[in-house]
């Protein structure tokens, strides 16, 4: 567990450098709330973050669960897809 934690904050903290700390911390807590809200409903985030960290395709599976009636606005899509293309943190 304190590994993932690790893993979650060198993530946000790569974010931050990248896009402001303010704004970088602020964006990923948007993408974690959207998945929070959205997709934990069915299965946990544990699944989701491993998919994220092993590469698979996650705008395909986000595409895929939409399909399969997750329903997230236009802004959360925006937000999906821009988190989807930042660094993956490396699984333990």
């Amino acid at each position: 567990m304190y590994i993932r934690a690790s893993v979650v904050a060198a993530s946000l903290a790569i974010a931050a450098i990248a896009h402001g700390a303010g704004e970088g911390v602020s964006f990923e807590k948007k993408a974690h709330d959207v998945i929070a809200k959205r997709c934990t409903g069915c299965h946990g985030e544990e699944r989701i973050t491993a998919a994220f960290s092993s590469g698979k395709d996650m705008r395909a599976i986000q595409m895929e669960m939409q399909r399969r009636g997750a329903n997230l606005s236009g802004s959360e899509q925006e937000v999906l897809g821009i988190y989807w293309k930042r660094p993956r943190p490396k699984q333990p």
